[in-house]
């Protein structure tokens, strides 16, 4: 997938450069997805190696793009290209809209980042894609994200399952103007 096949991306804003995950970025997702943050508050991915890694980046990135149009992307600091998180729109089946996803080496907590890429992926949902709604869902327990979500002015946090069995998580929404 090229960054041509990407419908409003890359997207800079002041400090960051928001662009689809790459093969290159493999060796990044593996480190991303085994932080102990990220296994304890978004879930174990199974990600143990490049070739785990070229794996996630096929079906949050690239298979999701070619479905729905957006998918998972890379984050990278604008002055370094530094990767430092991921943000994106992923469409899941047990959900009516679209969710606003995000996760971050925790070196880099703390800055604002999160926020500042979710609402440029907010603005690519309501002006590129002109979707009416956007959700997220978060860890009962990280409050830190709830922070983010409520900042991108998503609204609710009612505890609830996506699935049978499934552990329960906090559910946000936001509608998005046409405007």
């Amino acid at each position: 997938m090229s960054l041509n096949d990407a419908r409003g991306l890359p997207v800079e804003t002041d400090r960051l450069l928001i662009r689809p995950m790459q093969t290159e970025d493999a060796a990044f997702i593996l480190e991303l997805l085994n932080e102990p943050d990220f296994l304890e508050n978004i879930g174990d991915k199974e990600v143990r190696t490049l070739e785990d890694a070229l794996g996630y980046i096929q079906s949050a990135g690239w298979d999701n793009y070619r479905k729905h149009g957006f998918g998972m992307n890379t984050v990278e600091l604008v002055d370094t290209s530094t990767r430092i998180g991921i943000c994106g729109l992923l469409q899941r089946e047990t959900l009516t809209f679209p969710d606003v996803g995000f996760a971050y080496l925790a070196a880099f907590y703390g800055r604002g980042y999160a926020t500042e890429a979710g609402h440029a992926m907010v603005g690519v949902a309501r002006t590129v894609f002109r979707l009416p709604k956007v959700c997220a869902f978060t860890a009962v327990t990280n409050e830190a994200s709830v922070r983010v979500l409520r900042k991108l002015g998503l609204e609710g946090g009612e505890q609830r399952h996506l699935s049978t069995g499934g552990p329960e998580i906090r559910y946000f929404e936001r509608t998005l103007s046409s405007d």
